[in-house]
């Protein structure tokens, strides 16, 4: 930036010189080249592209993390959507300030806690169903009244807490083996139900059923899953990548997660 130049401007110089021959993003040479251009550290451009089978999105930085004026772009496979230190919604193209969304920020510090340890990530299948449950269950009132505490709120800034509870559920060992275990439907349908509506606040307006029906289904691919396997005499295929969590599914077959996000690793200017 002092120098009046842009990451594409000095790629291409790279490239002119020889330094770099490969018009990949991801190319080895690139990375060495950006990190002997700014004397960096031998990791810095190497976040891992793909986590426990799921890719790695490629997201904005917190702006308050930044140099002033600057914006960067990089992998952040284990932080959530918020910057507790500095209390920033980072998701979307305007971050926003949580500092009255106290929610959020409590939020944040159980992703690091529970969903990051487990190699969880944002737009990981098991994400986007917990986000779709408190999308359809939570309070219409409940919305409207955290959408006053932030500057610009957003579907999936105002229901961030549920979906961090919900995707907590239902990466937790004790609930997979509940519903994966020999209890009754009846049973197991009592406890998905017990579980999402002790998640959801409880206002008159909720649709909490809508919650429970799509965790309800996700519980039935999941059985449906691993019973076909045990028919067939081979380990279940893992769509939601979750089986992992449960008692004795550590090794299972994935398909690659295609995301819809091309996972690019672009240097500050």
């Amino acid at each position: 930036m002092n120098n009046g130049t842009t990451v594409k401007d000095i790629d291409a110089i790279l490239r002119r010189q020889s330094v770099v021959t490969s018009r990949s993003p991801r190319a080895p040479e690139r990375a060495k080249a950006w990190r002997a251009l700014g004397a960096l550290h031998e990791r810095a451009f190497t976040e891992p592209q793909v986590v426990n089978r799921n890719w790695v999105i490629d997201r904005a930085l917190c702006e308050r993390c930044m140099p002033a004026h600057e914006h960067g772009w990089g992998r952040l496979p284990w932080v959530g959507w918020v910057c507790l230190k500095h209390k920033r919604w980072i998701k979307g193209d305007q971050q926003v300030d949580l500092a009255r969304f106290g929610e959020a920020l409590v939020a944040g510090r159980h992703w690091r806690g529970t969903l990051a340890p487990r190699g969880v990530l944002v737009d990981s299948p098991l994400v986007r169903l917990a986000e779709e449950a408190a999308t359809v269950g939570i309070s219409k009132a409940v919305l409207d009244h955290r959408a006053e505490r932030v500057s610009r709120p957003s579907p999936g800034l105002l229901v961030y807490p549920e979906t961090v509870s919900l995707a907590r559920l239902l990466a937790r060992p004790s609930f997979l083996d509940a519903v994966l275990g020999d209890a009754t439907g009846r049973w197991k349908r009592a406890l998905v139900e017990r579980e999402v509506k002790a998640i959801l606040p409880d206002a008159p307006d909720a649709e909490a059923w809508r919650a429970v029906a799509r965790v309800w289904d996700f519980a039935l691919s999941l059985q449906d899953c691993v019973r076909d396997a045990q028919w067939l005499g081979v380990a279940p295929e893992d769509r939601w990548n979750v089986l992992r969590f449960g008692s004795g599914f550590a090794q299972v077959q994935c398909p690659p997660h295609v995301s819809g996000n091309e996972v690019v690793q672009v240097p500050p200017t």
